[in-house]
């Protein structure tokens, strides 16, 4: 390859610069100094991959940036060319300014959250708009009715009268579209066992949303909220903003522990908590802790946030009942989200919210984005409505089972001398624990030199000791991307076998 020789396109494993940010530099170098031409076709991504030596995640994450940039431009059928007018070379930007609050709490990116090891992770792997192996918690878009929703789009607006035209083009209610909540309402009373009405329900812009918000209406600045150990990040992050301090809570076999809970911070305002899997390690919370934490919230007054983020997808036997369903004193507030169950670019949640905090949601609601787009929101309802959403996840959980099954087995035929995995019921990702002497944080961050994502759960740890343990997301691959994922991931395994370990 001629114009790679001249380039010296020799990339070389560093943790300061991964595979494809080196890639993404002298690409942008080259074109910039005229030595890659406007227009001039480069080689493909396969090629390019065997050329360097590097895995086709390295090449199409540099190639997926440099597009997005304006640098190289993709012709169906054709290949990857240089644009015709190139920009100039991006000057660096000046630090941001943020909010301490926010950077205390650390990143709300969950792949790589809260660890030192992970700051200089570039924003073009933290952010891009294709997931890579083995992302957790992404949905499978390839399998997505795509035509269905095309037909109803079109149905929509084809028979679409002024009163309809002004009620999804005009301004839209706070609360959320009407028939949306409505249909909701079904979803969660049949499969999550939930007591509710519409007026309960509140629409977001996705979970994370809904789980800000809440900090924000139900914490004043110095009290303190339950957060899980390990667990979500942006349930930390939203805490610390609102001026209040999360309180780590380990988790055990059987989900969040509430008396070690009550013995750190008896009189917390709010408890965070995934009780139909835990995020990250994926328990459910025990009913005898189920009733323990409602008893607590009735003594200390306090609020409970349930995160009920991915509980459609369970592979054996019914959804458990949601937290919410025992509660009689109203203190529990159901989170839900189309992002796991859709697809993410929907960025629509809910919030079922106890009749006492209706008002206030609502009033919260209109002053941060005001309203999610209506016509999406007329969308998901008529989905809903007509059945094809819980097709659809009756679909994706025959579908992310035979995922789960195929990556097991691949593990278990070429992963085994380094990792076990456990299989999860319900969700879209597996727990792996690493052989001893194998760092979390470590495999990791090897692993992103490839173009692999994996999740090192002492990223998501504030005082628990769980850095041989990853999680390792299927739902979103076929089982061709997950043997070539489970491949590169054997080569970086090797390969940490023959490397010392930094003193």
């Amino acid at each position: 390859m001629p114009l790679l020789d001249a380039l010296g396109l020799d990339l070389e494993r560093r943790p300061d610069a991964p595979l494809h940010r080196q890639l993404y530099d002298r690409l942008v170098d080259g074109i910039a100094a005229g030595a890659i031409k406007p227009g001039e076709k480069l080689p493909s991504t396969r090629d390019l991959a065997q050329f360097l030596g590097v895995s086709r995640n390295t090449i199409m994450l540099a190639f997926e940036h440099l597009t997005a940039e304006g640098f190289l431009e993709g012709q169906s059928g054709s290949g990857t060319y240089v644009a015709r007018e190139p920009p100039s070379k991006a000057a660096t930007p000046a630090p941001a300014r943020i909010n301490p609050a926010l950077r205390a709490a650390g990143t709300l990116d969950r792949s790589f959250a809260c660890g030192s090891g992970f700051a200089d992770v570039p924003a073009t792997l933290r952010h891009m708009r294709r997931p890579v192996p083995f992302r957790s918690n992404f949905p499978a878009v390839d399998a997505f009715p795509v035509q269905v929703w095309a037909k109803l789009a079109a149905d929509i607006y084809r028979k679409m009268s002024p009163e309809l035209a002004g009620e999804l083009m005009g301004e839209g209610d706070p609360q959320g579209y009407a028939p949306l909540r409505a249909a909701i309402v079904e979803h969660v009373t049949l499969g999550r066992g939930l007591v509710c009405r519409p007026e309960n329900v509140v629409v977001f812009a996705g979970a994370q949303h809904a789980v800000d918000l809440a900090c924000r209406i139900l914490l004043t600045e110095g009290e303190t909220a339950w957060c899980e150990d390990p667990g979500y990040d942006g349930a930390y992050a939203s805490v610390t903003a609102a001026g209040a301090r999360p309180v780590a809570v380990p988790v055990d076999a059987d989900g969040l522990d509430v008396a070690a809970g009550v013995a750190r911070a008896p009189d917390a305002r709010l408890a965070y908590v995934s009780p139909s899997k835990q995020f990250p390690l994926g328990m459910s919370l025990s009913l005898e802790r189920r009733r323990a934490l409602l008893d607590w919230a009735s003594r200390a007054d306090a609020w409970i946030l349930e995160d009920d983020y991915d509980a459609e997808f369970r592979y054996a036997g019914r959804p458990l009942p949601a937290l919410h369903a025992l509660d009689r004193e109203g203190r529990v507030i159901y989170l839900g989200t189309f992002s796991k169950t859709l697809f993410p670019g929907l960025r629509l949640g809910f919030a079922v919210v106890p009749d006492a905090l209706v008002e206030a949601f609502v009033a919260a609601r209109s002053v941060t984005g005001r309203y999610s787009p209506m016509l999406e929101q007329a969308l998901v309802a008529r989905f809903m409505s007509e059945g094809h959403f819980a097709s659809h996840v009756r679909r994706m959980r025959k579908l992310y089972a035979q995922r789960q099954a195929h990556l097991l087995d691949a593990i278990a035929r070429r992963l085994g001398d380094w990792m076990t995995p456990e299989p999860t019921e319900t969700g879209m990702e597996i727990v792996a624990r690493l052989r001893p002497g194998l760092s979390a944080r470590r495999v990791a961050a090897a692993a992103i030199q490839e173009g692999l994502e994996l999740m090192p759960l002492s990223a998501l740890a504030r005082e628990a000791e769980v850095d041989d343990l990853v999680t390792i997301g299927f739902s979103a691959f076929s089982a061709e991307q997950m043997d070539e994922g489970v491949e590169t991931l054997r080569t970086v395994l090797l390969r940490l076998d023959q490397t010392p370990r930094a003193n």
